[in-house]
């Protein structure tokens, strides 16, 4: 390889990480400490399911309260590189094959963000409706 070439690979891993860090530092949603009250609701229609958790947490990221609550919600993850994937809620587990997924909105809001990164705020209810795409 040429000089020229190595160092436009070494330019575009540094760009990377610089704009891994901007993200991380200036865009992420800022968690919310102490203590909250939150609601989590469970949607999966063709198997009869609309169910209502409330919970008080002290919690900052939705995904440190699922994991929490992993029993009770019947949650199961999948972990991938970019980050964890809700799989399975009240021991359904969402099918590939089918095209199902767990699809979050925050108060009736699409959420933008993956369950690591939705901040846990006071009063909110997070929905996870089974869908299809």
């Amino acid at each position: 390889m040429d000089k020229k070439k190595i160092l436009l690979i070494v330019l575009a891993i540094v760009l990377a990480g610089a704009l891994l860090f901007v993200y991380n530092k200036f865009m992420l949603p800022e968690a919310v400490e102490g203590e909250k009250e939150v609601s989590i609701r469970i949607i999966i229609e063709e198997e009869g399911v609309d169910r209502l958790f409330t919970y008080r947490t002290d919690h900052e990221y939705l995904y440190a309260l699922l994991k929490e609550k992993e029993g009770e919600l019947g949650a199961t993850f999948e972990e991938f590189s970019f980050g964890v994937m809700l799989k399975g809620l009240m021991d359904y587990e969402a099918e590939q094959a089918r095209n199902e997924f767990f699809h979050i909105s925050i108060n009736g809001e699409d959420a933008m963000e993956g369950i690591q990164q939705i901040p846990i705020k006071d009063g909110d209810t997070y929905t996870f409706q089974l869908m299809k795409w």
